[in-house]
């Protein structure tokens, strides 16, 4: 057989072959008894960005909001969306990149989920829990624990194809960060539109950006995931977060 044409789709990092980025999006679900109601979110901008950096964007789905875990394998790297809550697969698709060491990009409430698995995780070892993560982390929903807490001020509208400068605010880079290599820059604009922000980071993960309001814009585990709150899929100009898991 002859050798793969350059960007043909093939496994792993080898040389020609584009990475299988699996995107994990927002949803609504069970919001009522109407069944078409039952929805899986993806916007445009995530696999845009993912095909333009040289990349092969699949969607990852769940049934009842449960993902079938043998099918994230076929994944090289995965994005997390933006959306408005959390699902069990969320925290699925999460824990499974964490333990098999494959690149995460999270992206808004993608960044907040990135946190809630290590702190989840941070308190399964500070409880002696020996069940699955993901039981515990449906248990702390039910004792009402605050991953998240709201926020005034980062959500102003709509971003429209338009208006996408208007929504865009400093963040200022943690010296020696990931993101700042990355970015090469101290200083990066990003889109925000969101109500709820992390206040209490776990401590695996180091803060790499914040907002002059104090906001914390992106975390890191070490080379292998970076969440961002602002939103890069919003246009071109963040593009190397992207380049960052292909």
């Amino acid at each position: 057989m002859g050798q793969k044409k350059a960007g043909a789709v093939c496994p792993g990092r080898r040389e020609n072959c584009m990475r299988i980025i699996g995107i994990v999006p927002g949803a609504k679900l069970f919001g009522s008894e109407d069944l078409y109601a039952d929805q899986y979110l993806f916007v445009n901008g995530y696999p845009k960005r993912i095909l333009a950096n040289g990349g092969t964007p699949v969607g990852i789905l769940s049934s009842d909001g449960y993902a079938a875990e043998d099918s994230l394998s076929l994944c090289d790297a995965f994005v997390f969306c933006g959306g408005a809550r959390f699902y069990p697969y969320h925290f699925q698709v999460m824990e499974y990149a964490a333990k098999s060491g494959k690149p995460v990009l999270g992206i808004c409430l993608g960044m907040q989920m990135m946190n809630t698995y290590f702190l989840v995780a941070e308190e399964a070892e500070r409880r002696g829990w020996d069940g699955p993560l993901l039981a515990l982390f449906e248990q702390m929903k039910k004792e009402r624990y605050m991953f998240t807490e709201p926020v005034d001020g980062h959500w102003d509208g709509h971003i429209t194809r338009d208006n996408v400068d208007r929504f865009k605010h400093p963040v200022h880079v943690t010296p020696g960060s990931r993101l700042e290599r990355l970015t090469g820059k101290q200083t990066i604009l990003g889109a925000s539109m969101h109500n709820y922000r992390i206040t209490h980071p776990a401590r695996s993960l180091t803060v790499a950006g914040r907002t002059d309001d104090g906001t914390i814009e992106a975390l890191e585990y070490g080379e292998q995931m970076l969440g961002v709150q602002f939103h890069p899929e919003a246009d071109d100009q963040n593009d190397e977060l992207f380049r960052a898991i292909l």
